[in-house]
């Protein structure tokens, strides 16, 4: 009896290793839905990661954003004068070590260059909060239907847009500005100091 005991679970355990084995093989041979492109180098891959749009030259186009001071909904203008416009949320890390840089900047250029913030991920209350911890005063809006980010075709956070006075895109910086990147980058908008 304890013989045909053993050779029933020797019996069990070769069926379910041939299971496993047979399934095993027979999923691996089934297409999936993945993206990825392993064995033909050049082609595109979508989805893909995201970039942002060269606009150089370009006029600046702005969406209908949320003032994130007062909740109103509002189409920000250039007022005649150099602008920078900075897309930024508050859990991003190079955006968290670029805002007091940004802040101390729109300070000494006041009256000279204005600057803009957008935010398109976080609450009015969050971004509120953020930005009063880092004594930002310029004007800061909420991109909250996504349309700012869209039509300036940003991929990536922080980008910062240097526009003339005339609007026009003069130059980009994709990721953290450092206070000798906005120096050079204001510099190349006209306006020294």
């Amino acid at each position: 009896m304890a013989l045909t005991r053993a050779r029933r679970l020797a019996v069990a355990w070769a069926v379910a290793l041939l299971f496993g084995v047979v399934g095993g093989w027979a999923l691996s041979r089934s297409p999936d839905d993945v993206d990825a492109n392993l064995t033909d180098p050049g082609t595109v891959q979508y989805p893909s990661i995201p970039t942002n749009a060269d606009l150089r030259g370009d006029s600046f186009r702005f969406a209908e954003v949320t003032d994130i001071s007062s909740g109103n909904r509002v189409t920000p203008a250039p007022a005649g004068r150099p602008m920078v416009v900075n897309f930024w949320f508050s859990t991003c890390e190079p955006c968290r070590r670029e805002m007091p840089v940004l802040a101390a900047g729109a300070q000494e250029l006041s009256g000279r260059v204005d600057f803009v913030g957008i935010n398109p991920n976080d609450t009015r209350e969050s971004a509120a909060t953020f930005l009063e911890k880092h004594a930002v005063t310029y004007p800061n809006y909420l991109d909250d239907m996504g349309d700012q980010m869209a039509t300036s075709k940003v991929g990536t956070m922080p980008t910062t847009f240097f526009l003339g006075a005339d609007g026009t895109v003069v130059s980009m910086h994709a990721g953290e500005l450092t206070a000798d990147d906005l120096r050079s980058a204001v510099a190349g908008l006209g306006v020294t100091g």
